[in-house]
Formats: C-alpha cells, structure tokens, sequence
C-alpha cells in the first residue's frame, strides 16, 4: 500500500485507499468510497480564463512551485515505487476505474480521438481524449448497456441516439451516465490493484 495515496477522515481516524476505493484501516476499514464523476482536471491557465476570480489556498504564505512535477513526468520511474506488473512501464499515463469489484486501466495512449470498450458484464464504456492532450486535461468516460457506435465521424450512444459533443465533452442526451474513474499512472493504479484488468 502507497502511503502517499491514502487520505486521513479525522471525524472517524479512518484511512482511505484512493487508488483502491475503499477503506483500509480505522473504524470504517472495508466501506467502499462512493465515486462521483464531477471534477473537471485542467491547467491553471484554464482555469482562470473559466474563474477569472478564484482564490489560491497559500500555506504559510506560499503556493506550490511552478513547475513542481516536471521531472516526476519525464521521468521513466515512479515517485513511490515501481510497478510490479510489468504489462505496462511504470509511469505509463492511463485512466482506471473500479466496475462490479474488478479493477480496469486503459493506456491513454490507446483512446486518443475517442475508443469504446466491452467490460466483462456485457457495459460498453466510451472513452475520450483530444489528440495530443496534456496529462492535466480529464478524460471523459461514459457508461452504456446499449452500446456505442461511430457513424459519420461522431461517437452515438445506441440506446439513446444521442451524439458525443467532444468540445463540452458530453452528450446531448443527460441520461447517458458519466464513468467515475482517474487519470492516473500505472505504477500508482497497479501497486494498488493487482489483477487490474488491462484494456488495450
């Protein structure tokens, strides 16, 4: 278990597990975190021309560094440990989610311009990311029991014929469920999650 991926609730002195979504240890050990797919991941820059008036939280008077993890993303070797499961380097980008107790990664790499998938309990999940993006901007993920298809370019959810709009990055239809997951790396994902199914 990663120390620096685990958060503390001090109402209950309980330790969560980010990368396995759940509890594991304190008076809540084993209790699943419930996932929502509401943070938009993005760079500064961004975000400020979207919140020209936000407030930057100093701690003791500073921010974080400007450029703190350019190493960490050149690098070949994670922060923490290396992964043990050797099917992908170890900081190989990738976003991973939890479905009916199994745990999923797809290398970033494989649904650049968008990319559906099959799951084991029959759940297509559609996958999108622009070409070329940066680490800092989020995946979007979409659940489906009907299906996905490509038709003229654009990506239709079967069941309700509605269209991916990959500049708000959603669909016109709002009863097409978003996918809670993360951008994350597969040394972090797969030290956390052994038997990680991988997608490819």
């Amino acid at each position: 278990m990663n120390s620096a991926l685990i958060l503390q609730d001090k109402e209950t002195d309980t330790y969560w597990s980010i990368m396995e979504g759940r509890a594991v240890s304190g008076k809540l050990s084993g209790a699943k975190l419930s996932e929502l797919p509401l943070g938009e991941k993005m760079q500064w820059k961004y975000w400020r021309e979207k919140h020209p008036g936000t407030l930057v939280l100093s701690v003791d008077g500073r921010e974080d560094a400007p450029n703190g993890y350019a190493g960490y993303f050149v690098g070949s070797r994670g922060m923490f440990a290396d992964a043990t499961d050797d099917r992908l380097v170890s900081m190989a980008p990738i976003f991973a989610f939890h479905r009916e107790d199994a745990a999923y990664a797809i290398p970033i790499e494989s649904f650049e311009g968008g990319k559906a998938y099959s799951l084991d309990d029959g759940t297509a999940v559609l996958l999108y990311r622009r070409r070329g993006a940066s680490m800092f901007q989020s995946t979007n993920a979409y659940l489906s029991s009907a299906g996905f298809e490509r038709r003229d370019g654009d990506w239709i959810e079967l069941s309700t014929g509605s269209a991916f709009d990959p500049e708000s990055g959603s669909f016109a239809d709002a009863s097409v469920r978003p996918l809670p997951g993360l951008d994350t790396f597969w040394y972090t994902w797969s030290l956390a999650n052994p038997g990680t199914r991988l997608l490819r």
